[in-house]
């Protein structure tokens, strides 16, 4: 694959400086059903795949094949749903776009939203979650909703869709997610609770005849044993959570679908109550479409779960793979996941965004759309090369710089006259380092029979 490196180095005397700057580095990511958003450092969003209902915020239903900045500054959290998107500014307000057939925007309407809208004015919202068509946000640990409640995923006591931003619970509660046709929350004391569809178990309540549930129940967690919940996450049909055993043992637990390996325990039977997962010291974990990914102390990522467009990134694909327990997919430096139906995100601790699975729609953003990936590949910051120095030594270019390629690239000098093809003069770059400076030379570079030597460097790999 070709990078998007192009320099053009002209004339015999090559000399060239540029500044050596920081590649942006990315700091949250959600990855939803069809689509991803990340923010960066800097605080702009961006966002990629599936636009039919403006759910990425450009104004437009064209579909983004690669990453396209949304908002400039002050976004610091963000969540994407079915074909929805919330994000939260730094000012404490909360902006939502895309389809709102059930309110899921918050604003009052049913009218999808190709832009951003503000939708809290007031500030005080500390953290967003976007489901299958409903929205949960916090305000100082009360907890608010609006959107699809068929099956009582608002926890309302009835199945009436909300369409305006509304308070559904004054309980002490700081920790959200919304899944496909449920909800999941934490409590400051700790406890879980769950509402909404239970098809598969995935409110975790213990009951086997899958009654949907109106109002909010409180998952079968063991009090005597655990001092109490941590994280919680919510996919299609199964739901998580993190709990805190002692010594301050985290462990991930698991209840609904399991029939693919959704609950990591090693079965594939229906978990109506919680299960633990194999694994401790975990750190994050994500739900999504039939899978599940685990991070745990030190950075190790591990997934389990359906496999069918290789959305676990383990290099498998198809209809019969399946993965029953965790396997592990990055042995460190993982510190935060995301998944969708078919896709999953995570970041990397240089603040680099990776991805794997289906990518129909562009949503891992690598600039090619309906080709999958089984394994990772690197999504933002796009692979950099900054060049500090060019020269020339004798017949020989040199160049100096700085990067953050991975081993094994080639470097081709290449004529911008295409009538004289230069491209058998290659760099080998051999730097033994991921990132780091580099310097190797291109030999015989200069030729006499080119009085204008127009050339252009590019990069070549995998």
């Amino acid at each position: 694959m070709r990078s998007l490196l192009h320099i053009t180095v002209t004339g015999l005397a090559l000399l060239w400086a540029a500044t050596v700057q920081a590649a942006p580095t990315v700091v949250q990511a959600s990855a939803g059903w069809y689509h991803t958003l990340f923010v960066e450092s800097d605080g702009s969003l961006w966002a990629m795949g599936a636009n039919g209902n403006g759910q990425l915020g450009d104004g437009t239903t064209i579909d983004r094949h690669v990453p396209v900045m949304i908002v400039p500054s002050n976004v610091v959290a963000v969540a994407a749903g079915d074909n929805f998107s919330l994000f939260l500014k730094s000012d404490g307000n909360l902006w939502a776009m895309g389809a709102n057939g059930n309110g899921q925007l918050g604003d009052g309407t049913t009218t999808e939203q190709h832009r951003p809208e503000q939708i809290v004015f007031t500030g005080g919202v500390t953290a967003i979650s976007a489901g299958g068509a409903h929205s949960l946000f916090l305000k100082t640990n009360v907890l608010w909703g609006m959107g699809l409640n068929a099956d009582g995923q608002l926890g309302t006591g009835n199945s009436t869709d909300i369409h305006g931003a509304s308070q559904l619970l004054t309980n002490s509660v700081y920790g959200i997610a919304a899944g496909y046709l449920h909800s999941i929350f934490l409590t400051t004391d700790g406890s879980v609770w769950t509402m909404g569809n239970n098809e598969l178990g995935q409110l975790g309540d213990g009951d086997t005849s899958e009654t949907t549930r109106y109002s909010p129940v409180e998952v079968l967690t063991n009090h005597s044993v655990f001092s109490g919940g941590t994280a919680v996450y919510a996919g299609y049909l199964h739901s998580l959570y993190i709990y805190v055993q002692p010594v301050l043992n985290y462990s991930l637990w698991g209840m609904g679908d399991n029939l693919v390996g959704d609950i990591a325990d090693g079965g594939d039977d229906t978990r109506y109550s919680p299960t633990q997962i194999p694994g401790s010291g975990v750190t994050a974990a994500a739900a999504g479409g039939g899978f599940t990914l685990i991070v745990e102390s030190g950075g190790s990522l591990w997934a389990t779960g359906t496999d069918i467009d290789g959305q676990l990134g383990n290099g498998q694909s198809g209809q019969f793979a399946v993965e029953y327990s965790p396997v592990e997919i990055e042995p460190s430096g993982v510190t935060a996941v995301s998944s969708g139906y078919g896709h999953s995100v995570f970041i990397m601790s240089d603040g680099s965004l990776w991805g794997m699975g289906y990518n129909f729609y562009g949503q891992l953003g690598v600039g090619t759309n309906a080709i999958n990936t089984t394994v990772p590949v690197r999504i933002y910051p796009p692979l950099q090369l900054l060049i500090t120095q060019t020269s020339v030594s004798g017949t020989n270019l040199v160049v100096q710089g700085n990067n953050d390629f991975f081993i094994g690239q080639v470097f081709v000098l290449a004529s911008t006259n295409v009538a004289l093809p230069l491209n058998q003069w290659t760099g080998i770059w051999t730097n033994p380092v991921v990132t780091g400076p580099f310097n190797f030379t291109v030999t015989n570079a200069m030729r006499p029979e080119l009085p204008q030597r127009f050339f252009r460097l590019e990069l070549v790999g995998d």
